[in-house]
């Protein structure tokens, strides 16, 4: 029936029996004045957090990958560095160390970094770097060296919000210990 009324005002401006000006084609509608500035600001707000998360989100993901791969670097350092051109001598804990806080060097928040390597050679099993993380034993201790990369690192998100510690929420990512190790063996 509403759409029928519309069809004859429509037609009746057509003929000139009535004035464009006088006549709404639009059914009545009930006053919605505000309506938009209330949805927009109850979403604003949700919107910004979704994108702050997401951000702190892809940061995390990033110092992971981060980690994992100066772990990696460093093991394989280790074990292949006699093994380089121009590296007749074998990788020392300091150069694998050295190698680690460089490849890690894109991170916020370096200061945090733990880097402890171990070698086991027949079980007599020397460390260098804090941390209290033991190497894993090797299976086959009379034929190859153990060497073990432990790269440890505080994530600290880039947009901190608020937070309630003590109730157990956060707003964002709440900092987080990323911890990462690389195991390789090397010939004697």
């Amino acid at each position: 029936s509403e759409d029928r009324q519309v069809l004859e005002k429509m037609i009746a401006v057509m003929d000139g029996q009535a004035s464009p000006r006088s006549v709404s084609l639009a059914p009545k509608e009930p006053a919605r004045r505000g309506q938009a500035l209330v949805e927009f600001a109850l979403i604003v707000p949700l919107l910004f957090l979704l994108i702050v998360n997401a951000v702190n989100f892809g940061g995390f993901l990033f110092a992971w990958i981060t980690i994992a791969s100066a772990a990696r670097a460093g093991g394989e350092y280790w074990a292949l560095g006699s093994a380089a051109v121009a590296t007749p001598t074998p990788a020392t804990a300091a150069q694998v160390t050295t190698l680690v806080t460089n490849d890690i060097s894109s991170l916020l928040g370096r200061s945090s970094l733990v880097v402890r390597v171990c070698k086991n050679n027949n079980s007599v099993v020397t460390c260098t770097g804090a941390g209290s993380l033991a190497p894993p034993a090797d299976p086959e201790p009379a034929t190859y060296i153990s060497t073990t990369v432990d790269v440890t690192y505080t994530y600290q998100p880039p947009i901190p919000l608020w937070s309630f510690a003590k109730l157990g929420i956060q707003a964002t990512l709440p900092p987080t210990t990323l911890h990462r190790r690389a195991v390789m063996r090397m010939l004697q």
